[in-house]
């Protein structure tokens, strides 16, 4: 399918301009400052990791890459499973795991065990300094009765006064209201963390410009100056509301290919209230199209391939030809969707790609070392110095 070239602001195209001017160029480095004013020691640590990455990809340094793997705790058979099974095929681990303050398990609060056993899980890697930490939110729709995976799309009597209520703050709408005691849920578990001293990639309201046949969330496909109202509202309640000082933002639309997504640009929130830009990718061969990495250039923020289902490096067999996506396109990181690590996605049949010839692209991602270690991987046999950034 033909792709249209997005229509980006005036400052999107100037700073590619100035990525295409010069590597070298100072003006090209991206900066270290995050949307959270004043934030801990800890997540400013993180934040400057992520930017040095990115910053070595676009200027010519060592190119590396943090490997990473979202558990989904509410399916596994303890919270951290798919994080501790790379270990198993591979001998490391991910440097960078996330978990999901939802979706609930078809009751009226989001309070499962699983999320408690999840925030621990999360808490002890990066204070044993084993890597760094993140956490999704797939929020029901607020006043839901249920907190379902169901809820969190898009429902049939949803129209645009509804939307606009949820959002409508000024009016302290019953739909506002019940924005508030969601996120509520996700902050206190936020603070907590903030407490043990541990930072977050937080990564709130993603895949914002999924296409109706793709089953959106009821956030996505919104208008997006509405959409943008969500996002800072959100930023706000955690920022200024509750105090958080221990978040990086993550920004993250659906591959914005023309038949799954559209072009995301106009939902962006801006700088000041994003950290990291990222990208879900699902559909297509491991040779991802340059867009989507080129496309986020423009933002100066570090890159992340926030969800997929496919490993980045395979070396080829007789099976298949030689992949090194982190070759072509080091994202500062690159995660992994909980279980399609080894099943396609949604099902129980193998994700041949990454199990064929005994989990070889596994092996191959997690073992990549050339004459540095290209990916940075976690646990006790790390890859890199994770307790520094405590």
């Amino acid at each position: 399918m033909t792709h249209v070239p997005p229509k980006p602001s005036l400052s999107f195209l100037l700073a590619a301009l100035v990525l295409c001017l010069g590597a070298g160029s100072a003006s090209a480095q991206v900066s270290r400052t995050l949307s959270t004013p004043g934030p801990t020691a800890q997540a400013q640590k993180v934040y400057n990791l992520l930017t040095d990455l990115e910053n070595n990809s676009r200027n010519g340094g060592t190119k590396q890459t943090i490997m990473g793997q979202h558990c989904e705790a509410q399916k596994e058979a303890y919270a951290g499973e798919y994080w501790v099974k790379v270990g198993d095929i591979s001998g490391r681990r991910p440097g960078f795991v996330e978990f999901d303050f939802g979706p609930g398990n078809y009751r009226n609060t989001y309070a499962e065990a699983y999320v408690d056993y999840a925030v621990g899980f999360a808490r002890d890697r990066f204070s044993y300094g084993e890597g760094i930490v993140g956490f999704s939110f797939h929020m029901s729709y607020p006043g839901a009765s249920v907190k379902s995976w169901p809820n969190n799309f898009r429902q049939s009597w949803m129209d645009y006064a509804w939307f606009g209520r949820v959002i409508n703050w000024q009016a302290n709408t019953a739909e506002y209201q019940a924005l508030l005691r969601d996120l509520s849920f996700a902050a206190d578990k936020l603070a907590y963390l903030q407490q043990q001293g541990v930072p977050v990639l937080y990564r709130p309201f993603h895949e914002m410009n999924k296409k109706g046949s793709a089953s959106p969330f009821w956030w996505a496909n919104q208008d997006p100056a509405q959409y943008k109202q969500l996002w800072n509202i959100a930023h706000d309640y955690l920022v200024k509301t509750r105090g958080l000082k221990n978040l990086i933002f993550v920004w993250s639309p659906y591959e914005w290919d023309g038949t799954y997504g559209g072009d995301p640009w106009n939902y962006y929130p801006g700088n000041d209230r994003v950290d990291v830009v990222g990208v879900d990718i699902y559909h297509g061969n491991p040779y991802f199209p340059a867009q989507f990495y080129t496309g986020l250039a423009g933002y100066n923020k570090p890159r992340m391939l926030a969800e997929t289902d496919k490993l980045p490096v395979r070396w080829g067999d007789s099976r298949y030809g030689t992949v090194s996506e982190l070759d072509s396109r080091p994202w500062a990181i690159y995660s992994v969707w909980g279980d399609s690590l080894v099943y396609n996605l949604g099902t129980t049949s193998p994700n041949d790609w990454n199990v064929s010839s005994g989990y070889k692209a596994i092996k191959d991602t997690y073992g990549y070392y050339g004459t540095y270690w290209r990916v940075l991987t976690g646990g006790s046999n790390a890859t890199y110095n994770w307790g520094a950034l405590r």
